[in-house]
């Protein structure tokens, strides 16, 4: 067993590195922001709250906490490993100790849900006038308007940006991050506001170029594919460097995994997000989506998805993740069966969309009746099409949006199920065979971890 197995002992005594944190108890009251933390506990009578951090801020949790029961008398339930990404609101953990709010730590993508949540962004340090006078060194169109963008951790740096951005820019924007009231021009958690506090909405931005302060990362990627503007910029403040984004090949794959919709049988809608009723609504729409098409579709629901998890489902020919935009699996190419956004699966299913698109839609809840990118769901003519990518004739079935209960009748087609599937399987799981499986006396089974039974051989 040794050529297979690791030795115990090993894993024992393996040392981890662990981030070098600074437990300075007077650092950890200013920068996360215990007295505010604590006053809107109080305010609010709440008696059972949850911490939740990301990995990197675990090694401070105990010491936060500890900071909060010093001027609160409510029970503190610290949530360590996320339901699913640690940006968004576990709302699923709080609800095993049917936690009252959420104090949520770190970087957030600023998802709704429906347990009140209190936010403590990180605070990372920017020379503000050193930063912005970068962009001395790059010709801006100074004809076309700028917005600036800013990564949450600068948030607490939005009064000293702001002052040397409208000195240099005074006719420009900057996408504020709205903290407390959610503006009907919110997207992404920011809200476009001019030199006198004005607010616009991002179509605003379609005839300006925009600059994004922060490093390279999910955040930039949708909020540069999502907003129309003419060009984008992202300055690193770590470095200094101005670079200009091109996601060109990445929309050129999208479009080819539009065709992987149109050609997929059935549909998996894997759920990687419950926190809001908007997710409740998306699946809806989704499973509506499938059922107009004459598609199946089958809600899959795996924790936190990797790839052992989800080859369990062979029969799936694409997925459709509901989660939120800055989930990075939806760009993995690991899976053997490709990962989609909801939008995506709106352009391949939706006639009444414009299957030629130059911005994205990574947000679902922009999606659905009565938001910005809204589209009813058109009935489906019987007719054939040509697939792009396999060459072969599709067949689209005659149904309705509204849906029915029985089976539209197809020709020269087989009718598909995974039950069916399933039975072509060599390995079919555990089955009972009453009366056929020899009765066998109790014996002592293993003892030991998995790296090393008792009974098996040094």
């Amino acid at each position: 067993m040794s050529n297979f197995t690791t030795d115990a002992q090993l894993c024992i005594e393996r040392e981890l590195e662990l981030p070098n944190i600074n437990h300075n108890f007077t650092h950890i009251n200013g920068q996360f922001h215990i007295g505010d933390t604590c006053k809107w506990i109080n305010e609010h009578n709440y008696t059972k709250v949850c911490l939740q951090f990301p990995d990197e801020l675990l090694g401070l949790s105990a010491s936060i906490c500890k900071e909060l029961k010093k001027e609160t008398n409510a029970d503190l339930y610290i949530l360590g490993d996320t339901s699913y990404a640690s940006c968004c609101i576990d709302a699923v953990a709080a609800m095993h100790v049917q936690s009252d709010a959420i104090i949520h730590y770190g970087h957030t993508c600023f998802s709704k849900t429906n347990i009140p949540v209190y936010l403590v962004l990180n605070e990372v340090p920017l020379d503000a006038a050193k930063t912005l006078n970068t962009l001395k060194d790059i010709s801006l169109d100074t004809q076309t308007e700028l917005c600036l963008f800013y990564d949450c951790s600068y948030e607490h740096l939005k009064d000293n940006l702001a002052e040397h951005w409208f000195h240099l820019y005074p006719k420009g924007y900057i996408a504020y991050i709205d903290l407390k009231t959610i503006s009907k021009y919110t997207f992404f958690g920011r809200v476009v506001r001019n030199k006198d506090n004005i607010e616009f909405s991002s179509d605003i931005l379609k005839d300006s170029s925009c600059i994004y302060i922060g490093s390279r990362g999910q955040t930039f990627f949708n909020i540069s594919v999502s907003i129309p503007a003419q060009k984008w910029y992202i300055l690193d403040p770590t470095t200094n460097q101005i670079d200009i984004a091109n996601e060109t090949a990445w929309f050129k794959r999208r479009r080819h995994l539009i065709e992987k919709c149109k050609d997929a049988n059935v549909v998996g809608i894997l759920i990687c997000k419950l926190a809001g009723d908007e997710t409740k609504d998306i699946i809806s729409r989704m499973k509506q989506l499938c059922k107009a098409n004459g598609k199946k579709s089958y809600i899959v629901s795996v924790g936190k998805p990797n790839v052992a998890k989800l080859a369990n489902f062979p029969e799936i020919d694409i997925y459709v993740m509901i989660a939120c935009p800055e989930n990075n699996l939806y760009n993995s190419r690991d899976f053997y069966k490709p990962i989609v956004y909801p939008y995506e699966l709106e352009v391949a299913l939706n006639t009444n969309r414009d299957p030629y698109f130059t911005t994205h839609v990574t947000d679902y809840d922009l999606l659905l009746p009565g938001r910005k990118h809204y589209c009813d769901i058109n009935e489906v003519v019987e007719g054939t099409d040509v697939s792009l990518i396999t060459g072969k004739i599709r067949e689209n079935k005659l149904t309705t949006a509204t849906g029915s209960n029985e089976l539209a009748e197809k020709q020269n087609w087989e009718l598909e199920s995974i039950g069916q599937n399933l039975q072509n399987r060599s390995w079919k799981g555990l089955e009972q065979k009453l009366g056929k499986t020899e009765v066998k006396t109790v014996e002592q089974g293993r003892k030991g971890i998995p790296l090393q039974y008792n009974n098996e051989p040094e």
